[in-house]
């Protein structure tokens, strides 16, 4: 079945856009009929539904909206039509009155939503059809809501702690290759030409400076390299698992990574329990938040122990990788049957260990790239001054 893409006239005369689903033209133009309406375009929608992308803002402020409207009693079909008037992202529009198309032929909304997963993921569309399920729509896009905006804010604040230490690195950079590639070797050639003797020490920061750049170059070549290895089957399964593994036990930067994860991994299986939907399909679902292959692979594990019978905090447990505290909370939330209240306490005391360890990293961070950047311009100074000092001696000498 195919989407096309409509401009026609109501009874009243009102001009009215929108898409129709239907097999072929004729079925198209059939369908606008019966509704009413003369169409004076028809066409086919080109627009690929798997590459069509809107803003984490855009999809919040749309999950305010249908929370609002669904609470105050509009229904969904005129929730969508409303929306997709209001908002300012015209491919968004379209792809509502899609949506509200599907609708009206008969299908679910979570179904209709399925069609959009780069903009509505497998977690969104499991909650809403949780939801329609559990007959609480509104209090489900409400909790959506609040999901979103949580994560948002956790990037924000990620994205805001990380911006001063990585302009501070990239200067620091950019100061000493300015200084090891330009200032010092043409310092240098006025001492070469008088007949001065290197020290040392002035010798050695020449050199360093012909390899400065293939050592930057190369440190460059490798993260990209370990970026693409990571998202792409170049290495076998294998490797990728070991690669991912390693990660996690990097001082400092291991332990954020475990326990953001986590966080995230906790924050989905919150929301969808809540919203009702079982706690299997709810793991099946959620081990996706997970960026990291091994602790992906980890709960696929966990997650094909518990379908065999085993307690989510014991099949946790016997991965030996996720962090303690998380498997007792998981244990207090299994023998209390309160699956849904234990992830959002475990989330909440994950997060604090996240920023805790992520404040004690940037904490550390900018002191050492202060002092690396000072102890290269110490040095920088001391290979000019140095020479500087032996043609003074020289001079005196004579």
């Amino acid at each position: 079945m195919a989407t096309y893409k409509y401009n026609a006239f109501d009874v009243n005369e009102k001009n009215l856009k929108g898409f129709v689903n239907a097999s072929d033209l004729d079925e198209a133009k059939l369908i606008l009929k019966n509704r009413g309406l003369n169409p004076l375009t028809i066409e086919k929608s080109i627009q690929r539904r798997a590459s069509v992308r809107i803003s984490n803002n855009n999809l919040s402020i749309f999950t305010k909206q249908m929370s609002a409207l669904l609470s105050a009693g509009t229904p969904i079909e005129k929730c969508l039509l409303l929306l997709s008037k209001q908002s300012s992202n015209s491919k968004f529009s379209q792809i509502l009155l899609s949506i509200n198309e599907d609708i009206t032929e008969g299908n679910s909304l979570s179904s209709a939503m399925k069609k959009y997963p780069s903009i509505f993921d497998d977690i969104y569309t499991s909650t809403i059809y949780a939801g329609e399920t559990s007959a609480s729509l509104s209090e489900v896009f409400r909790d959506l809501s609040i999901y979103l905006d949580k994560e948002a804010k956790i990037r924000s604040q990620v994205v805001g702690a990380l911006i001063y230490p990585a302009v501070l690195f990239v200067v620091s950079i950019a100061v000493i290759y300015s200084l090891l590639s330009f200032v010092l070797p043409q310092v240098v050639e006025q001492f070469v030409s008088s007949n001065v003797d290197l020290p040392l020490l002035t010798q050695t920061l020449l050199a360093f400076s012909d390899v400065f750049p293939i050592i930057i170059g190369s440190l460059l070549v490798i993260l990209i390299s370990i970026y693409v290895v990571q998202i792409t089957n170049i290495i076998s399964q294998k490797y990728q698992l070991l690669i991912s593994k390693y990660f996690l036990f990097i001082p400092l930067i291991g332990p954020i990574i475990l326990y953001d994860q986590t966080a995230r991994f906790c924050s989905s299986m919150r929301l969808m329990t809540k919203a009702g939907l079982n706690t299997i399909d709810s793991l099946q679902i959620a081990q996706n938040t997970f960026k990291n292959k091994y602790l992906r692979a980890q709960v696929e594990k966990v997650v094909n122990k518990v379908v065999a019978g085993t307690s989510i905090s014991k099949a946790f447990s016997q991965a030996h990788i996720f962090p303690d505290v998380f498997q007792q909370l998981l244990s207090s939330g299994d023998m209390g049957s309160q699956v849904s209240e234990m992830f959002e306490k475990t989330k909440e005391f994950l997060d604090q260990e996240v920023d805790t360890r992520r404040n004690l990293l940037l904490t550390l961070l900018q002191p050492i790239v202060i002092l690396t950047m000072g102890v290269f311009v110490m040095l920088i100074v001391l290979s000019i001054m140095l020479p500087l000092l032996q043609m003074n001696n020289l001079i005196f000498s004579i």
